[in-house]
Order: structure tokens, then C-alpha cells, then sequence
């Protein structure tokens, strides 16, 4: 896969870098970390959404993950007996 560059300085690390315009709407920068060129930018009700997603996921990853090892538990202590 090809690695991302910037286009100033060819530097391959970016970052997010909240910003409020004068109106009060929000947006995300994707910058260069080296320069600060700015490369991209998301709205921030796309990027609270996408976090919004992945935590949701994250708890329901979390939830099997617990549910199994509880299981598992459960199951060594019943061998146990």
C-alpha cells in the first residue's frame, strides 16, 4: 500500500487539529505534523459520528469478550470442584 505524503514537505505524519470558524461551525483539519500544510477537512459532525461508531463497537466487542472470559471462569472453577 502506498504510504501518504505531504505535498510541501513529503513528510508521511498528519494530524487532526480541531478548528471553529468565525460562524461557530466546526471542522477537523488534517494536517501535516512537519509544516502544517493542511491536506484535508472533515466536518465535525462526521467525525463525532464515526467516534460515536466505533465506540459502540468497541462496547460491543468489550461485552463478548467479557461474556467469554466469564465462561471460561465459570467452566475452570466448575473442573475444579
Amino acid at each position: 500500500m502506498a504510504k501518504s505524503k505531504c505535498p510541501c514537505c513529503e513528510c508521511h505524519e498528519f494530524e487532526a487539529v480541531p478548528v471553529v470558524t468565525k460562524s461557530g461551525q466546526k471542522f477537523c483539519l488534517v494536517q501535516c505534523v512537519a509544516c502544517g500544510t493542511v491536506v484535508g477537512a472533515l466536518d465535525d459532525v462526521k467525525v463525532a459520528s464515526v467516534v460515536r461508531r466505533a465506540e459502540h463497537r468497541l462496547n460491543a466487542l468489550l461485552e463478548k469478550v467479557t461474556g467469554a472470559v466469564v465462561a471460561v471462569r465459570g467452566k475452570e472453577q466448575g473442573e475444579g470442584k
